[in-house]
């Protein structure tokens, strides 16, 4: 968890080196109209303490529009990124060796393409926007019971025979599975467990 909250800023300072895409910008754009009509409506409500709850337009109280352009606000700064929609600068090699220090990950496709778009893209893969990261834990809270009661069960046998082939009890350790122990000899064509080993030694 350290050295992930570590790439985090190491991400941010490569991917700034590109311009902006077009959802930041879009982003950028909403967040600067929402916190606008905030600026606004707080303003208003700093000279008229009960304007904001008296004053209704559309039917609605400025209240209800303050809080809509609050989240709207949120919503959109989760998207937005602190890279320029125009410049192209820095050295992208060395920024993706200093996150690669901490990440670990550094696919030798992206050696001397660091500062292409395809690169860039797969990275952010690794790291998508923060409102994508909630949706899908909502999500998941939502379709854990689902797998749990419905997909899971017909998948019993096959994870039964699993943790019982690959299961090994190592003295003062206790039972821990197989590939834990980076056994190369045994497992010599196994290329998750060389790219685990590789990318966390």
């Amino acid at each position: 968890e350290a050295r992930l909250a570590r790439s985090y800023p190491l991400a941010e300072k490569y991917l700034a080196m590109f311009p902006a895409g077009l959802t930041a910008v879009v982003a950028g754009g909403v967040s600067f109209c929402a916190s606008s009509v905030m600026a606004v409506l707080i303003a208003v409500s700093l000279m008229e303490e009960s304007i904001l709850l008296e004053t209704t337009l559309w039917n609605r109280q400025l209240l209800w529009y303050l809080t809509i352009a609050t989240g709207v606000f949120a919503l959109a700064r989760s998207f937005s990124t602190q890279s320029s929609p125009f410049l192209v600068n820095g050295d992208c090699e060395e920024a993706m060796r200093q996150l690669a220090a901490e990440t670990h990950y550094f696919p030798k496709e992206w050696h001397g393409h660091s500062h292409s778009y395809d690169v860039r893209d797969a990275l952010l893969t690794l790291f998508p926007f923060k409102a994508v990261l909630f949706a899908e834990e909502v999500v998941s809270v939502v379709m854990a019971p689902y797998i749990l009661c419905v997909s899971l069960p017909n998948c019993t046998r096959e994870l039964v025979l699993f943790i019982r082939s690959h299961t090994l009890t190592i003295p003062n350790v206790g039972a821990v599975c197989r590939f834990a122990e980076f056994d190369f000899k045994k497992y010599t064509n196994d290329p998750k467990m060389e790219s685990s080993f590789i990318n966390f030694k």
